[in-house]
């Protein structure tokens, strides 16, 4: 899978944005620890998201699951929980997954794709897929993925929805977004004062 560079403007969704700038915040000055990591409950629902820790095991990255959101309990069905990435990915979207998993922990950078598949009438379902590093001295310990199903002219149903990924998915989006690329966010005070830069 290629990944591209790209921005905070490149990842559709509004609460992932910010998420993704409060992780870029933290990690301005390298990969930040995942304790310092309070977006508040405002900026992103935790319904939505997984906690993959990153483990090494023969020098390949295995990511196994210490958190999932309850509105991917609609999705999947069994319990996620101590289970490794590849035992619970759909066999048709494995390479796609662990692919972007093993970019983010390999670069520290954000990670954002859109994996696209169709309702019974036809019409787009995107999975927004984006993930945030966390760890210290330069090692990715923990990924942050955010999950969000779209689709603008049907409906979502989340039980039947992993059934529509698993017979035909493509990957219409895959980028990487480096912390440094967010702008910067200007100071209280220089809004207050009408200055902004």
């Amino acid at each position: 899978m290629n990944f591209e560079n790209g921005t905070v403007h490149s990842i559709r969704s509004i609460s992932q944005r910010g998420l993704a700038a409060s992780w870029a915040r933290l990690a301005r000055q390298g990969l930040p620890p995942f304790d310092q990591f309070d977006p508040g409950r405002r900026v992103h629902d935790p319904k939505q998201l997984v906690i993959w820790k990153v483990e090494a095991n023969n020098g390949q990255n295995v990511f196994r699951a210490l958190y999932r959101g309850s509105l991917l309990d609609q999705a999947f069905k069994d319990g996620w929980i101590g289970k490794t990435l590849a035992e619970v990915t759909p066999r048709s979207l494995l390479s796609a997954i662990i692919s972007a998993s093993d970019h983010c922990a390999s670069t520290g950078c954000a990670v954002y794709t859109v994996l696209r598949t169709y309702d019974g009438a036809g019409f787009p379902i995107d999975f927004e897929r984006l993930l945030l590093p966390f760890g210290k001295d330069g090692r990715v310990q923990l990924i942050l993925a955010s999950l969000q199903l779209i689709s603008l002219e049907g409906t979502v149903e989340r039980g039947t929805v992993v059934g529509s990924f698993e017979a035909q998915a493509e990957c219409v989006l895959s980028i990487r977004v480096p912390a440094a690329s967010f702008p910067k966010s200007r100071s209280k005070s220089a809004v207050k004062d009408g200055i902004s830069w």
